[in-house]
Order: C-alpha cells, then structure tokens, then sequence
C-alpha cells in the first residue's frame, strides 16, 4: 500500500527514505468494505486518508434531500479539509462506494510531521492547492457550463467514472435530475457515433 501512496507523493515532493521511515510510523493502512462511512456530516474530521485503492463520495443533507458534492479515486486525499483544518464540524459526509485502501493519519500526527520537517509542510501546501484548484474548476463549470458541457468534462477527467458511480449520484453532482442526465447521456453517444 505504502509503495503507491508514494509514488504518488513523489509528483509532489520527493521524500528521503527517512521521512518516508517517518510517515510510515505515524500512519495506519487500512482495508474497508463498501458503504463504509470515513465521516459523517456534523462530526469534525480528525483523519487525513490517502486513497491507495477504490472510490469515495462526498455529500451532504438539504432539506430532506442528499446532494453529491465530489468524488475522489485513487491517489487523492480523503477527509473534509474545511473541518480538518478549521476543527469545526463537518459540512458533509464521506462514504466509500467501493472497497478501498487506504493510509491513514490523524490530526495530530501530522501536525507532528509538520513540526518535525518543513518537506511536510510544503506537501501540505501543494496538496491544498491541488484541492483548491480542483474546487474552484468544479464551482466555475457549475456556474458557466451547460449540464453537457460538465458531463463531458467529467467523462474527460475520469473516464471511467460511468463504471465506478452510480447515476443517481453523478446527476447530483452534475446539478441534474436522473431523466436530464440519461438525455444528456444519449446525446453523447449519439455525438461519439457520429464522429466514429
């Protein structure tokens, strides 16, 4: 599990066998099923996961209604950074929809890291940025694309997401109802046969 999670890491920073030694102390590789829950909305999130294996799904409850926010796959960081960062409760939740693999470090562990080692702050920080971009690119196709237009976009990022997330939560994180994706869906192949 280790190997893949620095792999990644490594676009990042690249990490001296110490502070690799040094990560490896202060995590826990974890195995957890499908429909595992990492943080509920309302609770405040002291873990910081890193997804070796597998896909999750961020949402939250409005008015009797559970709205997808984000999904993450293999090779993101999982956690609410908002409740992470700020220690206040959780704006939404975090379940997995697959079974996963993930390393795993609390609060306080890495606040440690950073202490000890600047390398671990600058990861911080470039992992932060990598989200917050990420964000900003999902509130502006919110806020100037066509619902086909963010399909298309999304089948472009992940593509094979179709295969890993169920409609009902793609059309929510899109903004659409299940009918107007399904049209969209359509469309697009349709678009994908004409140009084949």
């Amino acid at each position: 599990m280790y190997e893949k999670m620095f792999q990644s890491l490594d676009r990042l920073v690249v990490l001296s066998e110490q502070q690799r030694e040094d990560l490896k102390r202060v995590t826990t590789p974890q195995e957890l099923p499908k429909d595992s829950i990492l943080l509920e909305q309302g609770h405040i999130c002291n873990h910081l996961h890193f997804l070796v294996e597998g896909a999750v799904r961020y949402y939250y409850h409005q008015d009797d209604k559970e709205i997808t926010s984000g999904f993450r796959f293999e090779g993101d960081f999982i956690n609410s950074f908002y409740s992470f960062i700020s220690r206040k409760p959780s704006k939404e939740s975090i379940i997995l929809m697959l079974d996963c693999k993930l390393v795993t470090i609390s609060y306080d562990s890495l606040q440690y890291l950073y202490n000890k080692d600047s390398v671990w702050n600058r990861l911080g920080r470039l992992s932060i940025e990598s989200y917050y971009i990420q964000l900003e690119e999902h509130f502006f196709s919110l806020q100037s694309q066509t619902a086909s237009e963010r399909y298309a976009h999304l089948l472009q990022q992940y593509p094979d997401i179709l295969n890993r997330v169920k409609l009902g939560h793609l059309a929510s994180y899109l903004g659409v109802t299940q009918e107007t994706l399904s049209r969209i869906r359509a469309k697009h192949r349709n678009r994908q046969r004409l140009r084949n």
